[in-house]
């Protein structure tokens, strides 16, 4: 057995004895750099009483697809067999705990020894000295294709996107798996009000401008439009921006609310704003407001809402303040508007 495969061997060096998902199965294993392969014996053990009547929580834990696994963590070597006979066959699943166990030959220690590699590889891996896992088949040049066809994307949008292809990774188990394999990470993550969106290199300036305009615009005036985060974003962006791509880098938002068919007002939801206050203060003295009468009311210190298109007005009060409409009145539901963030 050669050097490399005892550092891959589970119990690793100082790696994780008991992974975080299983500790509710393994009271009383106690854990220390003495004990660890003992308690890694125990482990197992104790799993292979209890894997196959796991809860419903545990089966349905999504993990990525074992391309990536192979990829992206450190595996024991029994592991590693296991998932390379079974990768080539299985491009199209949706990962989990219970598709894992189905595989063949994939029993406890396999699944110990799995979760406990994830542990290893999340936002504290790499303080222990580990080796980097070896380069497998996981198809990047088509994830790279993939990806640029699609980006902008959000952190969401990207899991959804690689379960349909099959690979089941996260943004930063993806990353992590171009590293490994020496290649150059073709794109860039944008960490913006609570959110993820990940961009080509080339445009993350311009894309984190499009972002910031349109959170600015939208704090101001509680609504607007493509265009006018279009002219923003060219007075402070050093590239051109266009209309599809504001479009584009919206639509990557999961709080993005279009507020026309088109698809050019927009405004955000949980997002306060100064028209959201206002909103609640006329509405908060009285049961009901015909909607003519707020609109007037309102757009006599906001001239942007005399300008809206019919039907954009209604779709704000309707889907981002939460106002009741019926007919040509206005009122509160019984919890009352959303509060400022």
């Amino acid at each position: 057995m050669s050097g490399d495969d005892r550092a891959q061997r589970y119990p690793r060096a100082g790696g994780v004895v008991i992974p975080p998902e299983l500790m509710r199965f393994c009271d009383g294993i106690g854990v220390s750099a003495n004990e660890a392969a003992g308690a890694a014996r125990a482990v197992v053990q104790r799993m292979a009483r209890v894997t196959y009547a796991l809860p419903r929580s545990l089966r349905e834990l999504r993990l990525p697809s074992p391309a990536i696994v192979l990829q992206a963590y450190l595996l024991d070597e029994r592991t590693r067999r296991v998932l390379e006979r079974a990768a080539p066959e299985t491009r199209a699943k949706r990962w989990t705990v219970a598709e894992y166990l189905a595989l063949p030959r994939f029993g406890p220690f396999c699944l110990v020894d799995l979760l406990a590699a994830r542990a290893e590889s999340g936002p504290t891996a790499g303080r222990r000295g580990a080796p980097a896992p070896p380069p497998c088949a996981l198809p990047l040049d088509e994830v790279s294709a993939l990806l640029m066809r699609a980006m902008p994307l959000g952190g969401d949008q990207v899991g959804r996107l690689l379960d349909h292809e099959g690979t089941g990774a996260t943004v930063r188990e993806l990353a992590r798996a171009y590293r490994s394999a020496g290649r150059t990470v073709p794109f860039r993550v944008i960490r913006h009000g609570g959110c993820e969106v990940v961009v080509a290199p080339s445009v993350r300036n311009a894309a984190r401008t499009v972002l910031v305009a349109a959170t600015q615009f939208i704090s101001w005036w509680g609504l607007t439009t493509v265009q006018q985060i279009v002219t923003r974003a060219q007075l402070r962006a050093t590239t051109s921006v266009s209309a599809a791509f504001v479009a584009r880098m919206l639509a990557s938002l999961p709080q993005v609310v279009w507020l026309d068919q088109g698809r050019e007002w927009f405004s955000f939801r949980g997002n306060s704003s100064a028209l959201l206050r206002a909103i609640r203060d006329a509405l908060g003295a009285v049961e009901r407001v015909e909607l003519p009468s707020l609109g007037r009311a309102l757009a006599g210190e906001r001239a942007l809402l005399a300008k809206l298109p019919a039907g954009v007005w209604e779709r704000y009060l309707s889907l981002v303040a939460g106002c009741a409409i019926d007919g040509v009145w206005v009122r509160l539901p019984p919890a009352g508007l959303p509060s400022p963030a």
